[in-house]
């Protein structure tokens, strides 16, 4: 019996959400199409009636993810004062993995195995990258700071890279402090920008 084109739309939307968290849990290489399929409780024989490829998949999945984060970190700081927003979207990003919930990043999540994907994959994950830097920069334009993006791109930067390092240490209690002190560090950013900003001013 043929599926409708609802059910089929509906089956190839489950089949994303799903591999958006199986990759980001357990990395590119090691999740094959039939761990996907197996999650997502379907057959592996019908993955290619959806897509031409894993790369397909993949491309699709981490932009669902970056959709998925920035619905979730969009939902969290409206209404804050910006102060609270930024402090807000600096800890949810840094400490992601202990977010009930969350997708994490692609970019900190796979990001050694992302220079070994295609062309397609590597589009997304820049406008993913693009995405997140514009989003820290809409709110620190909210404090009226000189130069904004170039303050935003310093922030992603630092917290990208403190992610990847928590990843690799070897106990939770030192990925934590690892995490801390980048949101410290993040902190000092924004307070020498707002300064900066004020002394241009004055």
């Amino acid at each position: 019996m043929r599926k409708s084109k609802t059910e089929t739309a509906e089956t190839r939307k489950r089949i994303i959400a799903t591999a958006a968290e199986v990759f980001l849990e357990r990395g590119l290489a090691a999740t094959g199409i039939a761990d996907v399929m197996a999650a997502a409780g379907l057959t592996q024989g019908g993955f290619y009636r959806h897509f031409e490829s894993k790369e397909q998949l993949i491309a699709e999945a981490s932009a669902a993810a970056f959709d998925m984060g920035f619905e979730k970190i969009s939902q969290a700081v409206a209404g804050l004062p910006p102060a609270e927003a930024i402090g807000r979207f600096v800890n949810m990003y840094l400490f992601q993995r202990q977010c009930p919930g969350a997708k994490l990043c692609p970019l900190a999540h796979l990001a050694s195995e992302l220079p070994h994907t295609d062309a397609n994959v590597k589009a997304v994950v820049d406008i993913g990258h693009r995405r997140t830097v514009d989003f820290a920069a809409g709110l620190l334009q909210t404090l009226q700071l000189d130069d904004a993006r170039c303050v935003a791109e310093a922030i992603v930067s630092t917290m990208l890279g403190a992610v990847m390092l928590a990843r690799l240490a070897l106990t939770e209690t030192a990925a934590t402090e690892i995490l801390h002190s980048a949101e410290k560090t993040v902190g000092l950013i924004v307070h020498a920008a707002a300064d900066q900003t004020r002394l241009q001013a004055a």
